[in-house]
């Protein structure tokens, strides 16, 4: 790569910048102001500051009795309980097998979650079982949680309470979404089911952060879903080498150089995009982490194979997306990636399908299209519903912007569309209370991932800091392309966000440092 640039103009710019950077007398007093100002001292001991405990406090005492014993015995002497140490014993001849089966029925539960979108996409489009495609998530949730509860009812049980400050604030969201359904509900049926499609899958942050034993579950979650991401990014690439067929909707009339978009077992390529966000980070984390060179080429063949899979989904705000997310990376691991970054992004302007969708944002034809029917009329039309009902409750969940909405067109005076705008779309059927409470949830993720990441420097070994970096990197290229596309309308992107964000506060707060 070195002797590709050599000599180049854009090698020796980049060169420059850093030894002026290096060696300029401002960069050491503006580093030394920034660390010793009253503020910056306030933000490092909140940052170092030991998380909560709830030993004592009513709510763990409600959790403690929460489970009778009664619920174990029950349990180990069911049929369910019979059908798994069959299966147990049969799976011991084999190893893909032997490994699913080792972390007991947590390991196995963790695998699941792990293939989350794997197992929609094939219970859903697949197999299509009328109930069980429509239920399976709820029945693993409530699984889930009635395997925790059997946990915490047994006699010699380890688990311990787990609250944190964001699952205060997800509490608290819940809370609001709930007081809106009884102040604005037109219809209430329709308000139940956009409350379950903005609420249900937070629920996941609380069971999974509590699923989690040991680094054991951490590295089987943690790698369960990079082998389904790699994968998929695998099917992607292939779909763009034989020009998978895509709706003619899906590109405009002047950008004719792009010849298909990859999308995978997704709805859309957006959302294939915001799938390889997510997971890009997490490959390249194994690269630093990793100690043997073959793997470490191998992690980062692996990230490669995602951003090249998200550069075919010609997903302008998955481009975005995953700039943001390897910047966050590269200023929390290594910053020599921003270096890459801007080479990778120059070179891929030479790519005929790049430059003309990035071109044609620039345009008078896009200009014309956004405003008549393009994202900005459909952000304008949407704010002008919020005005035009109340402003500070919203419109009412599900009536307008979503999927839900979309379902159940009960207006006939109102123009159905969705808003590809997350945030928007929240304002709009919560108004600025429910806005504002989604955002101080957002805003506790993100300080809460800074805490995990400082409390993961601090330890003697380091050995979690970086995966849990490309975790919290992730997540940040997600909230970013949610302001151009409503991704947590699919509800497996929402699961998925949420269980990541359970396992970057546990490597950051309840995880037990070991070797």
């Amino acid at each position: 790569m070195t002797g590709i640039f050599a000599g180049s103009v854009l090698l020796h710019a980049l060169t420059a910048i850093g030894d002026f950077w290096r060696e300029t007398v401002a960069s050491s007093h503006l580093a030394a102001a920034a660390r010793n100002c009253t503020l910056a001292r306030l933000m490092i001991k909140w940052l170092d500051a030991p998380p909560c405990r709830m030993d004592g406090t009513l709510s763990y005492a409600v959790a403690e009795q929460s489970g009778a014993a009664w619920i174990d015995g029950a349990v180990s002497g069911s049929l369910l309980a019979r059908i798994w140490h069959r299966l147990c014993r049969l799976a011991a001849g084999s190893r893909v097998f032997a490994w699913l089966f080792a972390g007991g029925v947590t390991g196995v539960l963790l695998t699941v979650l792990g293939l989350y979108a794997g197992m929609d996409w094939l219970l859903r489009d697949v197999l299509a079982v009328p109930v069980l495609s429509s239920l399976w998530d709820e029945l693993l949730m409530v699984l889930c949680a009635a395997w925790l509860l059997r946990e915490k009812s047994r006699p010699q049980s380890i688990t311990e309470p787990r609250t944190t400050v964001l699952g205060y604030f997800i509490l608290f969201f819940l809370i609001v979404g709930a007081i809106l359904i009884g102040m604005v509900s037109p219809f209430l049926s329709v308000s139940i089911a956009g409350y379950r499609a903005e609420c249900q899958y937070l629920l996941w942050y609380f069971i999974v952060i509590r699923l989690l034993r040991d680094d054991r579950d951490a590295k089987r979650l943690y790698a369960t879903f990079l082998v389904l991401a790699i994968l998929i990014a695998l099917h992607g690439v292939y779909q763009y080498i034989i020009a998978v067929p895509i709706p003619s909707n899906w590109t405009d009339q002047a950008e004719q150089s792009v010849r298909t978009r990859v999308f995978s077992i997704f709805s859309s390529p957006n959302i294939m995009a915001d799938y390889m966000v997510l997971f890009a980070p997490m490959c390249a984390a194994l690269a630093y982490h990793a100690k043997k060179t073959s793997h470490k080429l191998l992690a980062w063949c692996a990230a490669g194979v995602l951003c090249v899979a998200c550069l075919f989904t010609m997903s302008r705000g998955g481009w975005m997306a995953m700039a943001v997310a390897i910047v966050v990376f590269a200023l929390l691991v290594d910053r020599r990636l921003l270096a890459l970054l801007a080479v990778a992004g120059a070179c891929s302007l030479a790519l005929p399908f790049v430059a003309s969708r990035i071109g044609y944002l620039f345009t008078e034809d896009f200009i014309e299209s956004t405003t008549r029917a393009g994202r900005s009329a459909r952000w304008a039309i949407g704010l002008e519903y919020l005005r035009n009902a109340s402003p500070l409750f919203g419109y009412g969940l599900g009536m307008f912007g979503g999927a839900v909405a979309m379902q159940n067109r009960v207006y006939e005076y109102v123009y159905y569309f969705y808003l590809d705008n997350y945030y928007i779309k929240t304002l709009v059927e919560m108004g600025y209370v429910g806005l504002t409470s989604f955002v101080l949830m957002l805003v506790s993720l993100l300080a809460t991932g800074l805490r995990s990441l400082r409390r993961c420097a601090k330890q003697v070994t380091r050995s979690v800091y970086v995966p849990t970096a490309g975790i919290f990197a992730g997540l940040c290229g997600v909230l970013t392309h949610c302001y151009f596309e409503n991704i947590f309308e699919e509800p497996y992107m929402m699961a998925i966000f949420w269980i990541l964000a359970a396992l970057m506060t546990y490597l950051g707060t309840f995880r037990k440092e070991t070797a």
